[in-house]
Protein backbone atom coordinates (compact mmCIF):
# COMPACT_ATOMS: atom_id res chain seq x y z
CA UNK A 1 0.00 0.00 0.00
CA UNK A 2 2.93 2.11 0.24
CA UNK A 3 3.13 2.95 -3.07
CA UNK A 4 -0.78 3.47 -3.45
CA UNK A 5 -1.57 5.23 -0.11
CA UNK A 6 0.00 9.19 0.51
CA UNK A 7 1.24 9.08 3.66
CA UNK A 8 1.12 5.78 4.47
CA UNK A 9 4.16 4.04 6.02
CA UNK A 10 4.30 0.09 7.08
CA UNK A 11 4.20 0.07 10.66
CA UNK A 12 0.65 1.67 9.93
CA UNK A 13 -0.33 -2.23 7.85
CA UNK A 14 -1.50 -5.09 9.33
CA UNK A 15 0.04 -8.57 9.27
CA UNK A 16 -1.30 -12.17 9.01
CA UNK A 17 0.35 -14.16 11.51
CA UNK A 18 1.12 -17.79 10.03
CA UNK A 19 2.87 -20.60 12.22
CA UNK A 20 5.67 -22.02 11.08
CA UNK A 21 5.67 -25.92 10.31
CA UNK A 22 9.23 -26.34 11.28
CA UNK A 23 11.48 -23.53 12.06
CA UNK A 24 13.88 -22.53 9.88
CA UNK A 25 12.72 -24.67 7.77
CA UNK A 26 10.17 -22.62 5.79
CA UNK A 27 6.39 -22.97 6.78
CA UNK A 28 2.95 -21.41 5.65
CA UNK A 29 4.05 -18.58 5.17
CA UNK A 30 6.26 -19.26 2.56
CA UNK A 31 3.23 -21.55 0.91
CA UNK A 32 1.97 -17.76 -0.55
CA UNK A 33 1.44 -16.68 -3.72
CA UNK A 34 3.20 -13.44 -2.65
CA UNK A 35 6.21 -14.51 -0.82
CA UNK A 36 9.15 -13.38 -1.90
CA UNK A 37 8.02 -11.60 -4.99
CA UNK A 38 7.12 -7.66 -5.29
CA UNK A 39 3.78 -6.28 -5.46
CA UNK A 40 2.13 -5.91 -8.79
CA UNK A 41 0.88 -2.22 -8.15
CA UNK A 42 -1.36 -2.09 -11.46
CA UNK A 43 -3.78 -3.91 -8.43
CA UNK A 44 -5.81 -2.00 -6.47
CA UNK A 45 -5.04 -2.45 -2.85
CA UNK A 46 -8.39 -4.01 -2.35
CA UNK A 47 -8.36 -6.62 -4.99
CA UNK A 48 -4.33 -7.52 -3.27
CA UNK A 49 -5.97 -8.03 -0.04
CA UNK A 50 -8.82 -10.15 -1.73
CA UNK A 51 -6.44 -12.36 -2.93
CA UNK A 52 -4.10 -12.33 0.00
CA UNK A 53 -6.95 -13.53 1.86
CA UNK A 54 -7.54 -15.86 -0.64
CA UNK A 55 -4.26 -17.83 -0.43
CA UNK A 56 -3.85 -17.86 3.08
CA UNK A 57 -7.60 -19.54 3.22
CA UNK A 58 -6.29 -22.29 0.44
CA UNK A 59 -3.22 -23.01 2.26
CA UNK A 60 -5.16 -23.67 6.01
CA UNK A 61 -8.09 -25.45 3.37
CA UNK A 62 -5.07 -28.08 2.28
CA UNK A 63 -3.57 -28.91 5.12
CA UNK A 64 -7.21 -29.72 6.51
CA UNK A 65 -6.63 -26.99 9.47
CA UNK A 66 -8.99 -24.23 7.86
CA UNK A 67 -11.48 -23.88 10.83
CA UNK A 68 -14.12 -21.08 12.50
CA UNK A 69 -10.85 -19.75 14.06
CA UNK A 70 -9.14 -18.91 11.43
CA UNK A 71 -12.45 -17.84 9.11
CA UNK A 72 -13.02 -14.96 11.51
CA UNK A 73 -9.31 -14.26 11.93
CA UNK A 74 -9.28 -13.80 8.02
CA UNK A 75 -13.07 -11.45 8.61
CA UNK A 76 -11.53 -9.03 11.13
CA UNK A 77 -7.65 -8.62 9.09
CA UNK A 78 -10.96 -7.80 6.47
CA UNK A 79 -12.80 -6.09 8.34
CA UNK A 80 -10.29 -3.56 10.40
CA UNK A 81 -8.32 -3.13 6.89
CA UNK A 82 -12.04 -1.52 6.03
CA UNK A 83 -12.26 0.53 8.60
CA UNK A 84 -8.86 1.96 9.01
CA UNK A 85 -8.59 2.84 5.61
CA UNK A 86 -12.02 3.33 4.39
CA UNK A 87 -11.55 5.16 1.11
CA UNK A 88 -8.81 2.88 -0.34
CA UNK A 89 -11.45 -0.02 0.30
CA UNK A 90 -14.28 1.17 -0.72
CA UNK A 91 -16.19 -0.56 -3.87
Amino acid sequence: MKAKVTGYTTDQGFAIMMEHLSPGKGGRHRLTVSYGKRPNLNLSPRIVLAQEISDVRSIYLSQGLYNKKIRESLQALIKLNKVTWQSIFIK
